[in-house]
């Protein structure tokens, strides 16, 4: 049975990329026993026993390096982990785990990466020497695999997928919502001088005032709590705040139970697509505008712009063509779906 250590942002306590782990965990256990698993974690304690599985401290070079003495692969689940835009410090810490890997022996797999954005030209030129010593790369979008050709990433090595997040749960049937309401989900972030809770506050208000509910969920407990807290403030009882800290499944079946949701997060987005629930997307990130056009979705603003006219409007179009969109939406998701299989085939061949 092969031995593996799986590598992501991991422990932090981001729903998006705990069910990045989760949904990985699940491929992986297709091809070896759970023993033989070890996760990367930022919170080793807590994620062994969220998952019952092995973990090392991300932290620790010397644990990793006896861990990848004794393994097969280094497997990269997914996520945004090459960028430096949050900080220089994160896109190394990978690079140089691919590298300890290859002098290690072990075979190296990136699975549904999504790629940049990288501004700094030296780590573009040490991203591209690196990736070239790679087995295997699988991106969740086309973007980033025209970025790593680009940069002369050998095109032999990359294959495109999906975010295997768009999985999740894909077995539960859709049961259309039976409330008397419409209901609309806000998954929100905070962005550096964007007033985003009072243009939000403003968006739910007239909604709530059209008979609509507004809830309001964290995604990233750490930073969205305050932004709901806000929120909160500034219209009273009259929406619904989610303030504990969610599990995947928990926050899955909120999003579930909504005609629509209003999504920053890009893996509200994802969960939101994988339950068949329309959204509106709004961009914080190029990686929301790749997902909501491999969805055929369009972006409807900019957090650092948002047009509270326009944003009010779009949702207002949704829900009165959710059947539409839903359908729309549901056709796409197949499609993409079918793309994960480069995935099971790559883990296979270790």
């Amino acid at each position: 049975m092969k031995n593996i250590l799986l590598a992501g942002y991991y422990g932090f306590g981001n729903l998006g990329d705990e069910a990045i782990l989760e949904m990985v965990l699940k491929q992986l256990l297709e091809i070896t026993d759970k023993d033989n698993i070890t996760v990367l974690s930022g919170n080793k304690e807590e994620t062994s026993k969220k998952y019952n599985i092995n973990t090392i401290d991300r932290n620790n070079v010397v644990s990793i390096i006896n861990k990848l003495k004794t393994s097969d692969a280094l497997v990269f689940g997914g996520g945004s982990l090459l960028q430096d835009v949050t900080s220089n410090r994160s896109i190394y810490y990978y690079l140089f785990l691919i590298r300890l890997a290859k002098i290690m022996k072990n075979k190296v797999i990136m699975l549904s990466q999504g790629i940049g954005p990288i501004l700094n030209e030296n780590s573009k030129k040490i991203t591209s020497n690196t990736l070239n010593k790679v087995d295997y790369i699988t991106v969740r979008d086309k973007q980033s695999k025209e970025f790593l050709e680009n940069i002369g990433v050998n095109e032999n090595l990359i294959s495109l997928s999906a975010d295997p997040v768009i999985n999740f749960r894909e077995e539960d049937k859709y049961e259309k919502n039976s409330q008397e309401k419409k209901r609309v989900c806000f998954s929100l972030r905070n962005w550096k001088n964007s007033d985003v809770s009072c243009k939000i506050s403003h968006v739910a208000e007239r909604l709530i005032k059209n008979n609509i509910e507004c809830h309001f969920i964290p995604f990233y407990y750490n930073e969205d709590l305050e932004l709901i807290n806000e929120i909160n403030g500034n219209i009273g009882d009259d929406a619904y705040y989610y303030k504990e800290r969610l599990s995947t499944n928990e926050a899955y079946d909120i999003i579930k139970d909504m005609n629509l949701l209003v999504g920053v997060r890009l893996h509200s987005l994802i969960f939101a697509a994988s339950a068949g629930i329309p959204f509106v997307a709004v961009s914080y990130d190029h990686k929301v505008d790749h997902f909501a056009e491999s969805v055929n979705m369009n972006v409807t603003c900019s957090i650092e712009d948002i047009d509270t006219e326009l944003l009010y409007n779009e949702i207002l179009k949704k829900l009165q063509n959710e059947d539409e969109e839903r359908k729309s939406l549901s056709d796409s998701v197949e499609i993409l779906r079918d793309t994960i299989s480069v995935n099971y085939r790559i883990l296979k061949e270790i």
